[in-house]
């Protein structure tokens, strides 16, 4: 019979690492600041010292701290992390100081690159990717009304795009670009009929890239930005009357 303490062992790291990558996310503790020393750690969270270690060194690793001698563990800059780490960009997503900022910063980065992508796709796509593009285009209209598998085709699509561009760089950098997407996909698809108003959009993305139309391809592609654009400040907009409501009838 298998033991079940490795297994047991894992998981005791990875909820440190969640614990301890949380709150230097959420600034409890701040860039040139050390962690609290590992016994004070394995005293809080009920860990081995052999767990603090792992889960310093699974943090190192995504750039959030470093160590040096006689100085502890510092806390990096967030212009030191590695953004593109699936686990950091959970936690600034799910933090609300930092989603806002991963959001915007997320923005900018689609304005440089989809549109350079689509037109970059449209050139050098195989045969296969442009299908693929087409099959996940059926998907989206076929899930037009379900949020969360309207969202995964969605980011799929846009993802593929990246892949058809034959740019390595590109390619390994959409699986956390498509992290970022789904965050921002849930949040512009609560605008009413979003999704749907935007598919279109995709079809005439993926037809200019079979068309090997560099500059159409390019065009689409920031018409569909602008329009997620606008769908984000009207969702904004929106939550922000709500609080205010919600603050005038607490003050009430």
């Amino acid at each position: 019979m298998e033991s079940s303490k490795p297994a047991a062992s894992s998981d005791l790291v990875f909820n440190t690492v969640e614990s301890l990558g949380r709150r230097i996310v959420r600034g409890d503790v701040a860039p040139g600041a050390t962690l609290p020393v590992e016994q004070a750690i394995c005293d809080e969270l009920s860990v081995s010292r052999n767990v603090v270690r792992e889960a310093v060194k699974t943090l190192a690793g995504k750039n959030l701290i470093r160590s040096a001698r006689r100085a502890g563990t510092i806390v990096e800059p967030q212009e030191s992390w590695n953004l593109l780490d699936p686990q950091v960009i959970t936690w600034m997503l799910e933090e609300r100081p930092t989603r806002e900022t991963v959001l915007n910063a997320l923005s900018e980065l689609r304005a440089i690159i989809e549109p350079e992508a689509a037109a970059l796709a449209a050139k050098r796509a195989s045969t296969e990717q442009i299908l693929k593009l087409f099959q996940i285009y059926e998907q989206m209209k076929l899930h037009a009304r379900n949020p969360e598998r309207a969202v995964e085709f969605d980011v799929a699509f846009h993802r593929a795009v990246l892949e058809a561009t034959g740019n390595m760089l590109l390619r390994t950098f959409s699986h956390g670009f498509g992290m970022l997407l789904g965050a921002n996909f849930n949040l512009s698809i609560q605008v009413n009929n979003a999704f749907i108003r935007n598919l279109d959009d995709h079809r005439l993305i993926a037809e200019a890239i079979r068309d090997r139309d560099p500059e159409r391809a390019r065009a689409v592609s920031q018409a569909l930005l602008a329009k997620n654009e606008a769908d984000i400040r009207e969702m904004r907009a929106t939550r922000e009357q709500g609080l205010t409501a919600e603050g005038a009838l607490d003050a009430d």
